[in-house]
């Protein structure tokens, strides 16, 4: 079976990246997909050392937090979706702390540890209007963190203030279910 490895980056439960996210989860679960949720404000992740034993070592990070769970679902999985909220003009800490964890997914030689093709979708919320010109880059350099270890974008979608949320849910069901 196909599993989807779902991290969810809002630090409120029922928000719209959340409800967005479980409407992915739905359309990928209808598509033949296995969801394994991890929700980032309830985890225990502290923030890398930077004490370069991963790189050094071809490892998994050696911090014991609730990451160890996730590399082991991530070293498994066919997709991963990332969501966060945009605060303060940016993607939410604990979802850039999230990002920092994964420096350990690169071999000595920088190449990637991970499986080839898994594909990889991102869902953001913002207060700004959807097409708000200032956004979109910082949701690619995220989304750029996993492209970079050889992940294949396959959706993206931001929320904005001013989205309708019957057809944000609609959307993003149809992106998970076309996995």
């Amino acid at each position: 079976m196909k599993k989807l490895v779902a991290v969810l980056g809002s630090t409120r439960s029922g928000s719209v990246s959340e409800a967005a996210a479980e409407q992915f989860i739905k359309g990928a679960e209808d598509a033949g997909y296995e969801a394994v949720i991890f929700k980032v404000n309830e985890m225990n992740i502290k923030g890398c050392m930077g004490c370069g034993s991963c790189r050094k070592n071809g490892t998994d990070c050696i911090i014991q937090d609730d990451m160890q769970k996730y590399y082991k679902e991530l070293h498994e999985c066919s997709a991963l979706l990332v969501t966060s909220p945009n605060y303060y003009a940016n993607i939410a800490g604990p979802m850039i702390t999230f990002m920092n964890r994964h420096y350990c997914m690169n071999n000595p030689d920088k190449t990637s540890r991970l499986q080839p093709g898994i594909k990889l979708a991102g869902i953001f919320a913002q207060g700004a209007p959807e097409n708000y010109p200032d956004y979109p880059e910082k949701y690619d350099w995220y989304l750029s963190t996993f492209t970079g270890k050889g992940m294949e974008l396959v959706g993206k979608q931001i929320i904005g203030g001013d989205s309708s949320r019957e057809d944000a849910m609609k959307k993003a069901y149809e992106m998970g279910r076309s996995l």
